[in-house]
């Protein structure tokens, strides 16, 4: 299926409830035959009720062959490595269940970031940026980690940031739709512009930063809203539109590859690296405040280490590709 045949026919809300209901029932191995024959023919009844059914069938696969890395030498040494530190334990038990690491769980959980990807109209996993032109013309980069949802109808083009980061380009719409960009906290128009939003799954906010152009950004519940121009940026709790900020013309670097430093501290750049690793990025409190500026290369990890090493008075100790530490040298 084209991108843009993926956009124009988005699942909807009630076709993925009644998925998620079917493939419990399916899972829980107590589905009658007449409740089988009733599956087939919701699955025949709709080609959407295919494709939900279909996303469900990928995840399946997906938990499975996570599920079986805990039989891993690899696994096991890194469940055995969390013992140095409570804090880490838990932090190692939470990346498990999170990447389906502890099998059939983890479908199970309303926050697992593999359920949801299954269902989200798009999605990059850990590491992965991802650019696609919407059946407007509109233009999206998706950062690591990220789910978007899309809904195009007569009235509005709506586009739904459940986790992660896009920078979106907006396009003219012949119709006269308006685009609309919701997260769980915000609601935000753009005025004829190019701008990205991020939301982590932590439940602190959005952020929206604007390139060119303005957008309107006010809770998503209502209320007034607050006019973002362009070079500057805006935090959106649940409850309140903060008042906007220069914003950080490096924070878009990552869609050409980069992470791009300018007297930045070691463990804020550790942060942010972590968010385009897989397992865990620790950096240590003795040299948590050095300094470093300059591009670094997001598809060569390695050659960031090396490029830590080589201008700061830092080692990088790799226990596992799993879990890596900033230590003092």
């Amino acid at each position: 299926m084209s991108v843009q045949d993926h956009q124009e026919h988005p699942i909807p809300e009630s076709v993925r409830d009644q998925a998620v209901a079917w493939f419990t029932l399916a899972q829980s191995g107590e589905i009658s035959p007449q409740q089988q024959e009733q599956l087939q023919q919701w699955r025949q009844a709709d080609p959407q009720h295919e494709r939900a059914w279909q996303r469900f069938t990928t995840l399946t696969q997906q938990l499975q062959r996570r599920s079986q890395q805990l039989s891993t030498p690899l696994a096991r040494q890194t469940l055995q490595q969390t013992r140095t530190l409570e804090r880490d334990r838990r932090q190692v038990l939470k990346l498990l269940l999170g990447a389906g690491l502890l099998g059939g769980t983890a479908w199970q959980a309303s926050d697992s970031f593999w359920v949801q990807s299954a269902l989200a109209d798009y999605h990059t996993a850990t590491g992965e940026r991802r650019h696609h032109t919407l059946s407007d013309g509109t233009q999206i980069w998706l950062n690591t980690r990220t789910l978007l949802d899309a809904q195009y109808d007569t009235q509005e083009r709506r586009l739904t940031l459940r986790q992660g980061e896009v920078d979106i380009l907006t396009a003219s719409d012949p119709a006269g739709r308006p685009l609309l960009v919701y997260t769980a906290e915000a609601r935000l128009q753009p005025l004829g512009t190019r701008f990205t939003v991020r939301r982590e799954n932590d439940g602190h906010g959005t952020l929206v930063s604007v390139s060119s152009g303005r957008v309107a950004a006010s809770l998503k519940a209502g209320g007034e809203a607050l006019v973002v121009d362009a070079h500057s940026q805006a935090w959106i709790s649940s409850t309140r539109v903060y008042p906007a900020q220069p914003a950080n013309l490096n924070d878009t670097a990552w869609i050409d590859g980069f992470i791009v430093a300018e007297r930045m501290r070691l463990e804020d750049f550790a942060q942010e690296l972590a968010r385009y690793l897989p397992g865990i990025l620790r950096c240590e409190p003795a040299v948590a405040d050095l300094r470093l500026s300059g591009s670094y290369p997001l598809n060569n990890p390695g050659q960031i280490f090396s490029m830590l090493e080589q201008s700061l008075p830092v080692k990088v100790q790799q226990r596992t590709r799993y879990w890596v530490t900033l230590t003092a040298r």
